[in-house]
């Protein structure tokens, strides 16, 4: 798939899928640094995810301080060719002075999918398994 440089940070696009409704949510920064993906709760609020009873609660430590976000499994997400299943996603508030990110994606989803970031061309798509 192909990403983009919006503001100095490498961005793109996911699908996610929850209970049989599904969102794609554009502004994404691919974030090599972040250990979990986080979406904002505002955003995904229109198919459903909301903070319930029982939902694991997570506190995260970064440049900007502490943060505070709820946990999910979902059912599907696609960024390009890469496809996972019913994989744990983070979901919180972002600061109001950041109305243009929409959420991370970071080294769980990555790694996870052995994605391969491609800075020449300007794409990211799952690495060739080694299957024989």
């Amino acid at each position: 798939m192909q990403i983009e440089l919006i503001d100095e940070l490498l961005q793109a696009s996911m699908t996610i899928c929850y209970k049989g409704r599904s969102l794609t949510i554009d502004n994404l920064v691919i974030d090599t640094g972040a250990a979990h993906s986080l979406l904002s709760s505002d955003i995904v609020s229109e198919i459903g995810i909301k903070f319930e009873n029982g939902d694991k609660l997570l506190r995260s430590f970064g440049i900007g301080g502490d943060e505070y976000s709820f946990q999910k499994r979902i059912d599907q997400i696609q960024i390009g060719d890469l496809t996972m299943e019913n994989i744990p996603i983070d979901f919180g508030v972002f600061h109001e002075d950041i109305n243009y990110i929409y959420g991370l994606i970071g080294l769980d989803i990555l790694k996870g999918g052995n994605m391969i970031i491609d800075l020449q061309r300007m794409e990211m798509y799952p690495a060739p398994s080694n299957h024989n």
